[in-house]
């Protein structure tokens, strides 16, 4: 059953993605720092809350490595922390310093099964700016992950733990993995019969050893994962059919699907690849999209043009200011945009993009490219894995997808090819290749309950409107990028008539409540107090009433899902 205990995370697991806000007060509470909801945080999202596992390896680090009066934020690798050193240099006169630290190669066959030679960068900082390091962490996404972090702690601070029979079992039945085992056969790297141990494998694995997995297949379970996402079939269950039905496209390789920490860091990492492969430019922000999108091109590079509006008229503007000599390095766009369901006139940006050479990237988080194909009309493409291609709330994860045909291609690849750092963790990437075997059928499920959602929310007096692809005035450009089999998505935005009643339907509804989307629990927040609290006034000029409510549709039966919505329209 949905919590409704303030901090609690969402699921009630360590590495929990979503965090229990259960009231419209509460979130308001946690947004202006009072005591009675602060008090009670112990988790939250990890680009806004420091994971406890994270903090005590900071804690570590201070003690044995820091000097006077400094504090010092981690990060996964040395060429961030200096990414982070530099963004905080640019706005402070204070001293920053970085280090280095690596943990040890594994030394034989057993020790690979549990070790993984990494390093992470550290910088300290005086105290002062910590709200600098924190806002780096915050909008590059280039975070350390938590499950890292305890690897770390163990390694550098504890010494290693032993592995029992029950779990060297649990490794042994995880090297069998359907998914892993493809993508071993693809590369030439073994062949076994696979279909009699994933049901095996799924239970045994989440249920008692989820958190000890096999290090030593890290490398094939990114590869299953780059091949997933490229709609390349892997042999996995519920995957063969429906991804062969909405491939990428016949050009697309595994080897231009690059893997993140987030997803935030992908989009970060398409602009800082940008930044580096010709003249640094003003980029375009099209439509109002998720905080940090816009975070990222106002405070790297020369800045940003903002045409929140995100419609025909916006582009109409672009188009006669490109005319008139508005020279621009990139558009980033989301399709459709998150909360107001908008989709953007991709042909339309593609045709402006070819004209005047600037560069298309779009965020497809949540679209998802099960329903939406806008590959054609992008140079790259971003996306949150965190979200539905994961469902189970407990992993972080993004991608940047190449388009091979873009003509912006080969610079950039060339850049990848000498910069790119996977800081993908190792068990982050073997939970996110078991979270996301079943995403075809959970996406159909997802988009199928929505619809009857929508329709729900539509039909209530009390609701003053319903934002979502399908019944928005952008439904015509959503629709020529949908794929056939592809629906209109599991996020949901929608505004009562009086704003008092939108307090009490978000407080009486029994659902889970926490920041995050496409999880495989119907999850709703107070959006615009959530994301936007200290800019309530400001956001409402783009169309974003500061009452509005967003919910995002798990896997719950239907008709439950519909009563419990009723029950807290009533």
């Amino acid at each position: 059953m949905p919590s409704q205990e303030i901090g609690l995370p969402i699921p009630n697991i360590p590495h929990a993605v979503s965090v229990t806000l259960p009231t419209w007060e509460a979130t308001v509470g946690y947004e202006e720092g009072e005591e009675w909801v602060t008090s009670k945080m112990n988790s939250g999202y990890p680009r806004f809350f420091i994971h406890t596992t994270i903090k005590q390896l900071c804690q570590k680090l201070e003690e044995k490595y820091g000097r006077q009066g400094e504090k010092c934020m981690v990060f996964p690798s040395y060429k961030v922390a200096k990414r982070c050193r530099e963004f905080i240099k640019n706005r402070s006169s204070s001293k920053v310093r970085v280090l280095q630290l690596s943990t040890p190669e594994p030394v034989n066959e057993t020790e690979k099964s549990t070790k993984v030679g990494t390093s992470i960068g550290v910088v300290f900082f005086q105290e002062q700016d910590y709200a600098l390091a924190k806002s780096y962490w915050q909008h590059s996404g280039e975070v350390l992950s938590s499950r890292m972090a305890e690897y770390i702690v163990r390694e550098l601070f504890i010494g290693p733990r032993s592995i029992t029979k029950l779990e060297l079992q649990a490794q042994k039945i995880q090297s069998r993995s359907p998914s892993i085992l493809a993508s071993r056969r693809s590369s030439g790297a073994g062949s076994n019969n696979v279909e009699d141990v994933e049901k095996e494998f799924n239970t045994f694995i989440e249920q008692k050893y989820g958190r000890v997995l096999d290090l030593k297949f890290c490398k094939e379970a990114k590869r299953a994962l780059r091949r997933r996402i490229c709609g390349k079939v892997d042999k996995s269950r519920n995957q063969i059919e429906e991804i062969e039905k909405s491939r990428r496209g016949k050009h697309l390789s595994e080897l231009d699907v690059y893997l993140f920490p987030s997803g935030m860091a992908s989009i970060f990492y398409a602009h800082y690849a940008l930044l580096n492969i010709g003249p640094a430019k003003k980029s375009v922000c099209f439509g109002f999209p998720y905080v940090d999108t816009l975070n990222i091109l106002k405070k790297f590079g020369p800045g940003v043009e903002f045409l929140g509006l995100g419609d025909d008229e916006s582009l109409q503007n672009l188009e006669t200011q490109l005319a008139q000599g508005l020279d621009i390095m990139a558009l980033f766009c989301e399709c459709p945009s998150n909360p107001l369901l908008k989709t953007p006139n991709l042909k339309k940006i593609r045709e402006l993009a070819d004209q005047y050479d600037f560069v298309v990237v779009v965020d497809e988080t949540v679209g998802n490219f099960l329903n939406i194909h806008v590959l054609p009309y992008a140079d790259m493409v971003a996306s949150s894995l965190t979200k539905v291609f994961s469902g189970d709330s407990n992993v972080m994860a993004g991608s940047l997808v190449l388009n091979p045909l873009s003509k912006h291609y080969q610079k950039l690849k060339q850049f990848f090819n000498n910069d790119y750092e996977d800081l993908f963790w190792a068990e982050d990437a073997l939970w996110l290749e078991r979270n996301s075997r079943d995403f075809v059928e959970r996406v159909h499920k997802i988009d199928d309950t929505s619809a009857r959602v929508v329709q729900l929310l539509e039909s209530n007096p009390k609701i003053a409107q319903v934002y979502y692809p399908s019944s928005s005035p952008t439904k015509k450009y959503y629709d020529e990028i949908k794929n056939p089999s592809g629906g209109y998505g599991g996020l949901i935005s929608f505004l009562f008539k009086k704003p008092e009643d939108a307090v009490k339907f978000f407080n009486a509804v029994d659902l889970h409540k926490g920041p995050s989307l496409g999880t495989n629990f119907t999850l709703a927040c107070p959006y615009a107090v959530l994301a936007h609290y200290q800019e309530l006034d400001e956001i409402e000029q783009w169309g974003v009433d500061r009452n509005l409510i967003r919910i995002s549709i798990g896997l719950e039966d239907p008709d439950d899902l519909l009563q419990v919505l009723n029950n807290a329209l009533e």
